[in-house]
């Protein structure tokens, strides 16, 4: 889109088929703001409030409906309709990065010992993400 070249923004469309997910996922160098254009999504952030715990802040968004994803903040949306769902993302920076947490945590080569120390999941289920995820075995 050469109006948005050189003003710090950036923009997208999101079709989202029914019973589809955009897994959870973070924008480190952005915040984000969707509008839904056509069918029903449900979208949330998560926020940590304390070393302890966390806020989930989740609506179901109809046609007209807006959402703002606070920067870096791990986010999610999915479509639990049958039809599909689209919706227009506006991000603050023109380069907003992207990160799915399941390939951060789970597609590389950390030893699958380590991640499961620091994820505190068993050693079977890291090895069978790692494998889902194309991380490393060894």
């Amino acid at each position: 889109m050469p109006g948005l070249n050189g003003q710090g923004l950036s923009v997208s469309r999101l079709d989202i088929l029914g019973g589809g997910v955009v897994p959870l996922h973070t924008h480190p160098n952005a915040a984000e703001m969707i509008i839904v254009v056509k069918g029903t999504m449900t979208a949330g952030f998560i926020t940590q409030t304390s070393l302890a715990t966390s806020m989930v802040y989740m609506k179901t968004l109809k046609e007209g409906d807006v959402m703002v994803f606070p920067q870096g903040l791990t986010h999610f949306q999915f479509n639990p309709g049958k039809e599909v769902s689209t919706a227009y993302a506006s991000y603050s920076s023109s380069k907003p990065d992207l990160q799915l947490s399941t390939v951060v945590s789970f597609g590389n080569n950390l030893p699958p010992p380590v991640v499961s120390k620091v994820t505190y999941i068993t050693i079977s289920e890291v090895l069978r993400l790692k494998v889902l995820f194309g991380g490393t075995l060894a």
